[in-house]
């Protein structure tokens, strides 16, 4: 009888490490099927470089080439994405550029009146307390000063999801041209990024050696 003890314990012993070995060798598959899922990422100052040469990549393989138009008064350089746009409008006082099938889109507006000079953060202040006004909800997630402009990242729910915006006011000219860019917020890592890189591109085409460059495009 004890010998037959010993023989089911020996038995449990080894089903039990059997299932170990199984669940380690399960547990390493699936480590590296995720790794091999996993979307190499993408920085902010490699998406500006890419811009800067004139086409990125992303890491899920499409590739975008980049233009510059200049617009209103101010002789604004905007960079677009080139063959990207299924609804565009241009007039005197409004850029409009969206892709409906990315829900992504670039606009450009001029205002009836010189922008209030406030600080960014009482422009934050003042566009989180705006939105809650008309009953929407903002976080301002990042802040950003340049040279030409500044620019605010935040996200805010809609009925299809959560969406990715970028605002900015550019302190240049007449000081009445503002920005908003925006995607959804599960592209923040890839248009998202790409759109934060055609602000500060923007912002660096302002500053005058490189503005002159552009004004015969």
């Amino acid at each position: 009888m004890e010998f037959v003890d010993e023989r089911i314990a020996m038995l449990e012993r080894e089903y039990r490490r059997q299932k170990r070995e199984e669940a380690k060798a399960e547990e390493e598959r699936l480590h590296g099927a995720e790794e091999e899922s996993i979307v190499p990422e993408i920085t902010l100052e490699e998406m500006l470089e890419a811009v800067r040469e004139g086409s990125v990549t992303l890491p899920n393989g499409k590739t975008h080439v980049f233009e510059t138009r200049i617009y209103f008064e101010d002789r604004i350089p905007m960079v677009l994405i080139r063959n990207f746009y299924t609804g565009v409008k241009e007039d005197t006082g409004v850029a409009i550029f969206v892709n409906h099938d990315q829900n992504a889109s670039q606009i450009l507006t001029v205002s009836d009146k010189k922008l209030e000079n406030v600080s960014i953060g009482k422009w934050k202040k003042q566009l989180v307390n705006s939105m809650k006004m008309s009953g929407t909800y903002a976080q301002v997630i990042k802040e950003i000063v340049l040279e030409n402009l500044d620019y605010l990242i935040y996200r805010t729910p809609t009925g299809k999801g959560w969406t990715y915006n970028l605002i900015f006011r550019i302190r240049y000219g007449s000081n009445r041209v503002v920005g908003n860019y925006n995607c959804f917020e599960k592209d923040k890592d890839t248009y998202g990024l790409l759109l934060e890189a055609l602000v500060l591109r923007l912002n660096e085409l302002l500053s005058e050696p490189l503005r002159e460059a552009v004004k015969g495009e």
